[in-house]
């Protein structure tokens, strides 16, 4: 494990272990377990660099697409919390999410490694992916915002050369990837990030669409936590030749929204 997520990983122990240790614990010790983990300038700003690219807050235009959640509703394949829930799952683990994690996954290695031919198939081969129009307008539209806005506010001149091995449309998860390894921001803590902004875009869109309020929309992105980490370790062991998905519900959900008669969001 790299030194960043060794030590974001530690941060997360040392904060959730406080609790249990102060009840058993001398009041001496109290204070030294209480002693916060220092990063390093590197890790201190990868972890920034992280935290901005996939807040809620990066203007990507995310909220403007549901993934085709917005036909669902319609249709009444998503009528609640717990429908919301199990359309979600089956989007993350078993369609657009594995795959997307699995294409994240492969790009950052090639950029690391500075693999151009891989760099231009991979690129290519997810794009090729998105199964409807209206689902490749959504990736490629913020694949595009995300590397725009990286490239201002944070410019990197071996950035510019990964896109340009690119050759073509860069999609959503392609440019996550691109730019958290130009950066050197590590793959694990990047892909469970990357899923936590999809997913938390996905339940902003069912919140407004059902309509859910907030406590069950957080009760949704918490019990989809172990799926993302689990679909998040599967992505980062899978080859290209495990790409592939059976949410076609979903799809056919992405194909249907280009021809629905009163729309909210592009996708």
């Amino acid at each position: 494990m790299t030194n960043i997520a060794a030590t974001i990983m530690t941060t997360v122990i040392i904060t959730t272990g406080i609790p249990m240790l102060m009840a058993t614990s001398k009041p001496a010790d109290t204070a030294r377990l209480a002693e916060p983990t220092t990063l390093s300038a590197d890790e201190g700003a990868a972890l920034y660099r992280l935290m901005t690219w996939l807040s809620p807050s990066f203007p990507v235009g995310a909220f403007s697409y549901s993934s085709g959640i917005e036909w669902a509703v319609e249709a009444g394949d998503i009528a609640d919390a717990a429908s919301l829930r199990d359309w979600l799952s089956a989007m993350l683990s078993d369609g657009a999410g594995f795959c997307d994690g699995v294409f994240l996954a492969h790009i950052h290695r090639a950029a690391a490694t500075g693999d151009d031919k891989a760099l231009r198939d991979i690129a290519e081969l997810a794009s090729a992916f998105a199964p409807s129009k209206e689902r490749l307008l959504e990736t490629s539209t913020q694949g595009r915002a995300f590397i725009d806005i990286s490239l201002n506010a944070w410019p990197h001149e071996a950035m510019r050369q990964l896109i340009a091995a690119c050759d073509g449309p860069i999609v959503y998860p392609v440019a996550v990837g691109l730019v958290s390894a130009a950066h050197g921001v590590p793959l694990a803590p990047t892909m469970h990030a990357f899923f936590h902004a999809v997913v938390s875009n996905w339940i902003s869109a069912g919140a407004r669409l059902v309509p859910l309020g907030q406590t069950d929309s957080q009760r949704v992105l918490a019990a989809l936590e172990p799926i993302v980490v689990e679909t998040g370790h599967c992505a980062m062991t899978a080859s290209l030749d495990d790409l592939g998905g059976a949410t076609f519900r979903s799809d056919i959900a992405s194909m249907r929204h280009e021809t629905q008669y009163t729309r909210l969001f592009r996708s």
